[in-house]
């Protein structure tokens, strides 16, 4: 079953160092992730200040989200 988490918070809080953090494990047990982006300082990237990254879809007015993801 699929979950989506959505982080907020102020700057400098921690939010994108989560994601990354979730991504990995998630990853490392063998579970699909997607991780999308809008407005990072980095592009097409979830980014750090701590200096790890990694590839994101840009959310645009035109996504469509059932394709992302394989929904049928």
């Amino acid at each position: 079953m699929a979950v989506l988490r959505f982080f907020y918070g102020t700057m400098d809080c921690g939010k994108s160092t989560l994601a990354l953090q979730l991504r990995h494990n998630y990853q490392r047990a063998g579970r699909g992730v997607l991780l999308l982006t809008c407005g990072d300082r980095a592009g097409d990237l979830v980014s750090s200040r701590v200096g790890i990254s990694a590839p994101a879809i840009p959310i645009t007015v035109d996504i469509n989200l059932y394709e992302e993801i394989g929904f049928r």
